[in-house]
């Protein structure tokens, strides 16, 4: 595999982790009311769904190959999003603000 093809792979993996923060928030939301079992059960099909395009993504940009790093760039994004996502959606809800 060649270095473009890793950095876009890296590239592609830390954004997707900012994805599934994204997800998380609104799956949390949507979620919140149901009772246990619906919970376990919709949080399984999310995370599989979850799974299944990650692995789409990586075949389609480097025909499946996997490596340490990738995961590790996903958790990377999982938790800077997760760290600045108050800050981020306060900046969104000024943006939104200044608008009207």
């Amino acid at each position: 595999m060649s270095v473009d093809i890793q950095i876009i792979c890296i590239i592609v993996s830390f954004l997707y982790g900012i994805f599934i923060k994204i997800c998380n928030l609104i799956n949390a939301t949507l979620i919140k009311n149901n009772n246990k079992y619906m919970n376990i059960i919709s949080n399984v099909i999310y995370m599989y769904i979850l799974v299944v395009l990650y692995i789409i993504f990586i075949y389609k940009i480097n025909k499946g190959i996997f490596h340490i790093y990738f995961i590790i760039m996903i958790l990377l994004g999982y938790i800077l999003m997760s760290k600045y996502v108050k800050f981020i959606i306060n900046k969104i809800k000024l943006i939104f603000n200044y608008r009207k």
